[in-house]
């Protein structure tokens, strides 16, 4: 579990819960606006107590923008602390003492009183927040632990259950990623193929080949292959963890920029496209080279200036293994993960 801090741990994202309005709110020793609705426990919280919260987050300014939503999710974990002593100190927390279980409270925290304060500086605040702007929290009360261990326990609960969701949102996530990434290279592919760029990229592999008297085959996407042995084992699909030993040089000069082993699922996350394009030539046991041009490598980019903008590439491989599983997951087994 962690602090809650202003502009920063409790600044997620979408949210769709909205505050109460004309809300008659109290004010805090440091400046909170908020409001508590009793939930009618008769229990008092103490320092060292864990809240578990559902919370929702909202950004109001010229419009509401909704930035956080736990219902139907992961719930808020957060232990009573006591505001530290002669600290800036404005946050919803300073008043978590006072909420008991079935309690709800929103809260309301002010972009202009946050830098009046020294907490943040405009400079500092995130692009989608401005001077002017304000935070509405709004909190409700599900448990109220009075051993930090036992709401340890419901924590990693609540993480097992919410886990299908995680997962679900994250595939969803990588799909649109993926396809955000595939639309972006076709674009600029054309442009290449329309310039001549393309053409005279292959042709400048193409060349380094035929100077060193190496055979190899293009594949429809664009990738040269030197096959030295395809493999007897599963096939390099998509969808497989494929475990690659390599070692990636630069055509340039044959110098070696990377040379290890790895595990990807193939097509499923962000990756060198002829390197991925390359490894579906193999079955398992596979050995051979993958020649990349530059449009296939890292691009115009050139990877945060490692290599030159559209920089052409090559990768020894041996396909050491291709499972259905993650051999990473099965090696630490069940339940291998750590408390909040």
């Amino acid at each position: 579990m962690r602090r809650s801090k202003i502009l920063g741990a409790m600044v997620f994202a979408a949210a769709t819960f909205v505050a109460c309005n004309n809300v008659d709110y109290q004010t805090s020793p440091n400046g909170l606006k908020y409001k508590i609705f009793d939930g009618g426990s008769k229990d008092s919280t103490k320092e060292g107590y864990v809240l578990k919260m559902n919370v929702t987050v909202k950004l109001g300014g010229s419009k509401d923008t909704f930035l956080l939503d736990t219902y139907g999710k992961m719930p808020f974990f957060q232990p009573v602390q006591s505001v530290p002593a002669g600290q800036p100190f404005y946050d919803p927390a300073e008043v978590f003492n006072k909420l008991k279980k079935g309690d709800s409270m929103v809260a309301i925290i002010y972009i202009d009183s946050a830098i009046s304060k020294g907490l943040t500086q405009e400079a500092q605040l995130p692009p989608y927040m401005k001077k002017g702007d304000k935070l509405t929290y709004t909190y409700k009360v599900l448990e109220v632990f009075k051993q930090d261990s036992i709401a340890r326990i419901d924590y990693q609960k609540e993480i097992e259950k919410d886990a299908p969701r995680q997962k679900k949102e994250q595939e969803e996530m990588m799909k649109k990623f993926k396809k955000e990434q595939e639309d972006k290279q076709k674009a600029e592919e054309a442009e290449l193929e329309k310039s001549g760029e393309k053409a005279k990229q292959n042709k400048e592999v193409q060349t380094y080949l035929d100077g060193k008297k190496i055979s190899a085959t293009q594949t429809p996407v664009g990738t040269f292959i030197k096959i030295d042995d395809a493999g007897a084992g599963t096939p390099v699909v998509d969808g497989k963890y494929v475990t690659v030993k390599y070692d990636g040089k630069k055509v340039s000069n044959d110098s070696t920029f990377d040379a290890n082993q790895i595990t990807i699922k193939l097509g499923d996350q962000p990756f060198i496209r002829g390197f991925e394009d390359g490894l579906r030539q193999f079955k398992q046991g596979g050995k051979g080279v993958i020649y990349i041009p530059g449009y296939l490598a890292y691009g115009k980019e050139g990877a945060g200036g490692a290599f030159k903008p559209y920089e052409p590439l090559y990768f020894k491989v041996e396909i050491v293994a291709v499972s259905d599983t993650d051999p990473a997951a099965a090696a630490h087994g069940p339940n291998d993960g750590h408390g909040h």
